[in-house]
C-alpha cells in the first residue's frame, strides 16, 4: 500500500501530461481553461509527489 501511495503525485504528473496531449490532438488548444487544467494538475502531482517524499525519508 504504501509503494502505491508514493506513486500517486507521479501518477498525477502522467494524467495531467495525457490530458494536454489529448487537448493538442483534439484541437481544444484555443481555449486557456483546458490548459491551465492540464498544468494545475501536474503542479499538484509535483507537490504531492515531494511532499510523500520527504514525509517518507528517515533522517
Amino acid at each position: 500500500m504504501t509503494g502505491l501511495r508514493q506513486l500517486t503525485g507521479v501518477a498525477l504528473v502522467i494524467i495531467g501530461a495525457l490530458f494536454l496531449i489529448v487537448a493538442y490532438l483534439v484541437g481544444w488548444t484555443s481555449s486557456n481553461i483546458v490548459l491551465i487544467t492540464g498544468l494545475i494538475i501536474i503542479i499538484i502531482g509535483i507537490a504531492v509527489h515531494v511532499k510523500l517524499a520527504k514525509t517518507g525519508e528517515k533522517y
